[in-house]
């Protein structure tokens, strides 16, 4: 598997995209959240109004509704900042270590990583073709 680098703040990450039924419950779990920012009139390509609408939707989460999505979304996710042990996020106590002294990096993350693996909310549809009766 083919994998993506990328830098948010002071941390170098390396992900796996997710693969089989749980790509397809990523998706499908994150297009309803992206579609609840949507009504509420937010362009997902500012990075800046994205983030803000994205804490107040999440924060409107059951608890096991947030912690599946974060876990979930994080799972394939390992930190590699040079000089330093590398260590996945695929548990509730490491997402909680990494992101203890910067918790607002962790949505910023959410949406980079969901960027990255090309869910359905961050890519164009394909154009469809109506055939005449």
């Amino acid at each position: 598997m083919e994998t993506i680098n990328f830098t948010v703040g002071k941390n170098d990450y390396q992900l796996i995209c997710h693969t089989g039924f749980e790509a397809l419950n990523l998706d499908r779990k994150v297009l309803g959240l992206i579609g609840r920012m949507a009504q509420m009139g937010i362009d997902i390509s500012n990075e800046i109004d994205a983030f803000a609408t994205l804490a107040s939707t999440i924060s409107e989460l059951s608890e096991k509704d947030f912690r599946w999505l974060v876990e979930t979304t994080l799972s394939r996710v390992t930190v590699v900042n040079k000089g330093q042990k590398h260590h996945r996020l695929d548990s509730c106590d490491a997402i909680a270590e990494q992101f203890a002294a910067n918790r607002s990096e962790l949505y910023t993350i959410l949406l980079k990583v969901w960027k990255l693996e090309k869910l359905s909310p961050f890519v164009e549809a394909p154009a469809t073709e109506q055939a005449g009766a």
